[in-house]
């Protein structure tokens, strides 16, 4: 029995018109909502509604979806957003099972895909008892598991500013068909395609500017440790932290940093995605300056990130990725907010003041089995802004056996013995002639 397949709104890109080719050709029924469009310009082949109304309509209007529909699982992109937190909730109260995609917890060959949340609103990775069902969990299998999918994502920069520019010019354009919908950010089709064009002319300018004190930091010349900002508009600051901006982060750690051994600088590192919209330069100089720092505190956009990540004495972030990376190299992180891997014995559980003296030391056993976790539970390989050249179908990815199964596979149910088992939309088999359990592994029937 094929399910019947929700999607909500996706990543900028025709991601979820592939991802749902793929889900089609398996014998899913799948249907998309476009709320603007944007969302329209990359998903107008297909079954697909467009919403029109208030955003005071949507729960009536999404319940209603769900209903006469009959829809058994939705996907979307991105779990914070006001549209989609009230249709996950409705979701809920309908027994319908929700499903969440966001740029990968194990960067960058990775996407997440997990059930019910991501982030502070994890399923897989909810800390109550993680520790437990880590202890449990065979490494060496996850190790196995993912060297046989994991192939390596190449640059997404250039699909994901020119997916963004048509994304915002497709917004616009389409405007008034979808006047009331209320975007989580700024949709400003001139605006943002500036934007995308002075991010790309910072990287060439940040490439020589900073050269100096990027082969400083790379060869390990300073004892440093290193600050990893997030994009300013990330929902998983404001919802996932006691944070209201990356401005008042900032604040808080050069504040404590003052506290620091007088031998060690802090290294400040802005966001790629973000090169285009912010500057903290004129702030990190003022706070600085204010506290004793002056000569303690640098800046950088586009040193690179594992270097820095392998010579540093410690990473302080809120709840961004990078932990993982960082850990990764067996660096000490202190995370300022909610995130998956801050775990009693994997990251520093002082005060920020302390870490600066003492960061410790990280738990390689515990991060391994914790990382494998991660990629066994929750990820897929691959990225939402380009395919893979080595891909499992039409949505360029490539699926484990058993994300495979959980979310590609044709759906089996069977009443009685008289049911005939669709595979995968090549062939029938009748159970009857059939002995022994059945069960799924990949797209073949086992007996």
């Amino acid at each position: 029995m094929p399910r019947n397949v929700l999607l909500l709104q996706g990543p900028v890109g025709p991601f979820f018109r592939k991802f749902a080719s793929q889900l089609e050709g398996s014998g899913h029924n799948v249907v998309k909502v476009n709320f603007n469009g944007g969302d329209w310009f990359f998903y107008r082949s297909g079954n697909y509604l467009n919403y029109r109304s208030s955003f005071a309509a949507w729960p009536a209007w999404i319940t209603q979806q769900f209903v006469e529909r009959k829809i058994q699982r939705i996907y979307l992109f991105g779990d914070c957003r006001a549209y989609h937190r009230q249709a996950i909730e409705i979701a809920r109260k309908l027994d319908i099972e929700v499903f969440v995609f966001e740029e990968g917890y194990v960067r960058p060959n990775y996407i997440t895909l997990e059930k019910n949340g991501v982030n502070g609103n994890t399923d897989a990775c909810r800390k109550a008892g993680l520790l437990d069902r880590l202890a449990q969990f065979d490494a060496n299998d996850g190790a196995a598991n993912e060297t046989s999918i994991s192939a390596p994502v190449k640059s997404v920069f250039l699909s994901s500013a020119c997916a963004a520019m048509q994304y915002y010019m497709a917004s616009s354009a389409m405007r008034p068909m979808f006047r009331q919908y209320q975007h989580h950010r700024a949709l400003k089709t001139l605006s943002e395609g500036m934007i995308w064009i002075k991010s790309g002319l910072r990287k060439q300018l940040y490439r020589i500017t900073e050269r100096s004190i990027s082969r400083r930091l790379s060869r390990g010349d300073e004892k440093f440790f290193l600050v990893t900002l997030q994009v300013h508009n990330d929902m998983q600051v404001t919802q996932h932290s006691k944070f209201g901006s990356v401005e008042e982060f900032i604040e808080r750690v050069i504040i404590s940093f003052a506290q620091a051994p007088k031998d060690s600088v802090l290294v400040l590192k802005h966001h790629p995605y973000d090169r285009g919209y912010k500057s903290y330069k004129t702030l990190i100089k003022e706070l600085a300056v204010r506290h004793g720092l002056k000569n303690r505190i640098h800046y950088v956009h586009d040193t690179d990130l594992p270097q820095l990540l392998q010579n540093a004495q410690g990473t302080v972030l809120i709840n961004s990725t990078v932990g993982i990376s960082s850990l990764y190299h067996h660096t000490p992180v202190k995370s300022m907010g909610f995130a998956i891997y801050d775990l009693p014995g994997l990251t520093f559980q002082g005060a920020l003041e302390d870490f600066w003296n003492d960061p410790g030391t990280v738990d390689k056993d515990l991060f391994n089995k914790f990382r494998q976790y991660l990629v066994k539970t929750t990820q897929v390989n691959g990225s939402v802004y380009t395919a893979l050249e080595s891909n499992d179908g039409a949505a360029g990815l490539k699926w484990s056996p058993g994300m495979f199964k959980s979310h590609i596979a044709p759906t089996i149910a069977v009443a009685d013995q008289a049911d005939v088992i669709d595979l995968d939309l090549h062939r029938k088999v009748d159970v009857r002639t059939m002995e022994g359990p059945v069960q799924i592994e990949g797209e073949k029937l086992v007996v």
